[in-house]
């Protein structure tokens, strides 16, 4: 990478965030202009009230921050529609809230159209949703093809490419002339001209040159990385401090008090609200399961749960009577024989599951946490604690209906070991990365994959 051609990015990611600014704060002025006509007839508004481009004044700049600061806009948001989408209308709903707030507290909702203000934030939702795709193809015009924000160099290590992701430009630093030992301007300057303005610089090279390139990467504005490949047995670990002293965080422990307390609140009102909802589906699904066949409506099965004690989990039963195999010596495959046509469709709907609502309401489960297991589930001949070491660490916390690997797409039979170890990689970075506001976007994010082709 030259020295104008890195100037000519950063040049195009200021233009690139200006431009997807003001098409999202066109879309909002539109949307509360058009609810002001439909509501109240005209532009201007009733005598006395706000009309709908005064609300808007007060929400878009707020919106604006809120959308900055949550990754809306930038080089990462290109090809990325859906997870932007969300993120936009997550700041939409923090700026509406808080100008609710400001309106309350200023003693002026009575000067305000709410149906005005309803049918606004509507229309600007949809259109900021909308908008996405428009910026998408904006910014592919401005910045020609997707920008590299992560450099990738190889010091003689070379990384596994096939696991690379598109935006990963890769070096090769001996081809390039780059020798991390020579602490000169030279190679400081050579190396500032190959990450160019990438965010990110992450080096693999082996262990002897490891301090060389510590020293080399902090000239760099970018934040810089080391690979320790003798370290991923202790993934998902995370760098932490000792009265100074940096330490490797290998397990968080269980959650904090206040941390348990609101996960639980928040299973509590999610699976009554869905019991609730629900319901309907529920009895449909149990009348069909008992016209389907002889056997019980709802199937027990023993799983594992918080400490690795175990609990009765409930399940719609989805196999013909006496072919269900309680102890799971046996995973379900593609067209297992033992499933009913209701069963099949059941599983593939992710309905088969719901019972386990209950098994929240009365606290064996949460809504999100790792999956959990039967104790004589296996992957491939093992059995899973014999697969990876760190399979117990999973337990330190509730199972769950859902969870980061079942979103990342790690679902279904477990016919090779690396079937495991990637849901295991998800559920301890779960684990040791939780958030209530990571719970909510699991969530969110299962209801796209409710219906699944690994669902058998």
């Amino acid at each position: 990478m030259s020295g104008p051609k890195a100037y000519s990015r950063e040049a195009a990611r200021f233009r690139l965030y200006i431009l997807s600014i003001m098409v999202d704060i066109a879309v909002l002025a539109v949307a509360f202009a058009l609810a002001n006509y439909l509501v109240l007839g005209n532009f201007q508004g009733q005598p006395g009230k706000p009309h709908g481009l005064v609300m808007f004044a007060m929400i878009a700049p707020v919106y604006i921050l809120l959308a900055v600061h949550g990754g809306v806009y930038g080089f990462h948001a290109i090809g990325r529609r859906r997870q932007t989408a969300w993120k936009a209308l997550f700041a939409l709903g923090q700026a509406a809230m808080l100008m609710l707030l400001i309106v309350y507290f200023g003693k002026i909702a009575e000067r305000l159209s709410r149906l005005t203000f309803a049918v606004g934030l509507f229309l600007g939702a949809g259109g900021l949703v909308w908008a996405r795709g428009l910026a998408d193809s904006m910014a592919r015009a401005v910045v020609g093809e997707t920008p590299h924000l992560t450099v990738l160099i190889e010091d003689g290590e070379p990384f596994d490419a096939s696991s690379l992701a598109e935006v990963v430009d890769v070096v090769d630093a001996r081809a390039a002339g780059l020798d991390p030992t020579c602490h000169d301007a030279a190679t400081a300057a050579r190396l500032a001209a190959l990450v160019g303005t990438a965010e990110r610089v992450v080096v693999s090279c082996a262990a002897d040159r490891v301090d060389a390139w510590g020293i080399a990467l902090a000239s760099l504005s970018a934040k810089a990385e080391i690979l320790l490949p003798e370290l991923r047995r202790l993934a998902p670990a995370k760098i932490g401090a000792f009265e100074d002293h940096p330490t490797i965080v290998v397990a968080s422990g269980p959650l904090a008090f206040r941390d348990r307390l609101l996960k639980r609140l928040l299973d509590i009102v999610l699976s009554a609200a869905a019991i609730i909802l629900l319901s309907p589906v529920l009895i449909v699904a149990a009348i069909a399961v008992r016209v389907s066949g002889a056997g019980p409506i709802l199937f027990r099965q023993a799983r594992l749960g918080r400490d690795a004690a175990p609990f009765m989990i409930l399940k719609f039963r989805t196999m013909h009577h006496g072919m269900a195999d309680a102890a799971a010596n046996q995973l379900t495959q593609k067209n297992d024989p033992r499933v009913t046509r209701i069963g099949d469709i059941l599983r593939r709907t992710s309905i088969d599951e719901l019972p386990q609502l209950f098994n929240v309401l009365i606290g064996d489960m949460s809504i999100v946490g790792p999956r959990p297991h039967a104790p004589a589930a296996k992957a491939a001949d093992s059995l899973y604690w014999e697969v990876d070491h760190r399979y117990w660490a999973r337990h330190c916390i509730k199972p769950g209906m859902t969870g980061l690997a079942q979103v990342r797409g790690h679902r279904g039979p477990t016919d090779k070991h690396e079937d495991l170890v990637n849901r295991l990689q998800s559920d301890l970075e779960y684990v040791t990365n939780w958030s209530i506001w990571r719970d909510l976007g699991i969530i969110a994010a299962t209801l796209r994959v409710l219906a699944h082709d690994n669902a058998f």
